[in-house]
């Protein structure tokens, strides 16, 4: 056989072969998140207004820096108002992007900032990156909805572990959609006002599919190799 085209068909078995290796194990966690606010205002009005809030908290200090950005936001009903508040490293604004990072220099990292009161949905982007090692106590990133019925903004009751977040995570370097946890509201901050009506959703972004792209590159290679074949064989 033709070395040239023995090459070839090496490069196309091998590309092939990828087909049923096993993906590696990814760094980095992006996820969508819903944010039900429809009865927010309904419920909660007198203690408006009222701020999405995000905060990182660094675990321990022999785990390594990590990273949350927040992206594609949207707002049903209303938008972001004003400037964002911010502590530690956090950057960025709701109208657009909001990145926190959690390190031995930057232990706590919040960014809160209001959103008008109409707004029934809010929709964004979370990527979460958790390089390792996972050692002591995990970094924390969680999401909140913030009224002011204790005259300052604080996070609304929540059915989360920590009774005060819609969304959180426990970072490590292994996580997947499963270990994001989504709750559901109980009341205003202060606790006298029952506030059923904000609900959290999180949903996996699809991947580009290996797959594909490797089936693609498979078939054009196996197309050069026919066609080199057929001059060798004088066709």
């Amino acid at each position: 056989m033709h070395s040239r085209f023995k090459n070839n068909l090496l490069l196309l078995a091998s590309a092939i072969a990828l087909l049923s290796a096993p993906a590696l194990r990814s760094q980095t966690l992006s996820f969508n998140v819903d944010l039900v606010t429809s009865g927010l205002a309904a419920q909660d009005g007198a203690n408006a207004p009222f701020d999405l809030d995000f905060q990182m908290s660094y675990g321990n200090s022999s785990l390594a820096t990590t990273t949350a950005t927040l992206s594609n936001f949207q707002f049903t009903g209303g938008g972001a108002v004003g400037s964002a508040v911010t502590s530690g490293s956090a950057t960025g604004n709701i109208a657009s992007t909001v990145t926190l990072t959690a390190s031995a220099a930057h232990p706590a990292n919040e960014l809160y900032q209001q959103f008008s009161s109409g707004v029934t949905n809010i929709q964004f982007t979370a990527t979460i990156t958790e390089p390792g090692p996972d050692v002591g106590i995990p970094t924390e990133f969680t999401a909140s909805i913030l009224d002011n019925s204790l005259t300052f903004p604080a996070q609304l009751f929540t059915t989360a572990p920590d009774t005060a977040s819609l969304v959180t995570l426990n970072l490590n370097s292994a996580n997947t959609l499963a270990n994001v946890g989504a709750y559901t509201s109980l009341s205003s901050a202060d606790g006298n006002t029952p506030v059923t009506g904000v609900t959290a959703m999180v949903s996996a972004i699809p991947e580009p599919s290996t797959t594909a792209a490797v089936l693609g590159g498979a078939a054009a290679l196996l197309a050069f190799c026919v066609r080199r074949f057929g001059r060798l064989q004088g066709v």
